[in-house]
């Protein structure tokens, strides 16, 4: 069986996919070890940190094909409304539903797991 190797042009492929993986892990061993709403709060977090990369991306893209007195002002406002709307989704999580917090700090942390993991695996990887 052939090793797969994560290159620069597969790592965005390798973090969404990484992160999809391990939010459903968390999530169903949350559910299985915990409760329902830490599992539920886990799946949420992962979903909403999952959603803003993706964002991110699409920004990010779409900047870069702009003229650059265009691109600042559109990054700055992308950049605040994405803010903004992640604020008011936790805001509601947290207030108007029966989530753990725990499980929803931990389902956000996912990104930065994979994007740790993934670090340390290139380095290990290259030797560099």
């Amino acid at each position: 069986m052939g090793r797969t190797t994560i290159n620069e042009d597969r790592l965005f492929a390798a973090v969404t996919t990484g992160s999809w993986i391990l939010v459903v892990i968390l999530s169903l061993a949350g559910y299985v070890f915990g409760s329902g709403s830490f599992a539920a709060g886990i799946l949420a977090g992962g979903i909403l940190a999952i959603g803003n990369f993706y964002w991110l991306k699409n920004t990010l893209r779409r900047v870069l094909n702009l003229q650059p007195r265009q691109a600042s002002n559109f990054a700055q406002f992308r950049y605040l409304l994405r803010l903004a709307l992640v604020a008011l989704t936790l805001y509601l999580l947290i207030v108007h539903t029966q989530i753990d917090i725990i499980g929803l700090i931990i389902g956000l942390s996912v990104l930065v797991v994979v994007i740790m993991g993934l670090s340390l695996y290139m380095l290990l990887d290259k030797g560099e």
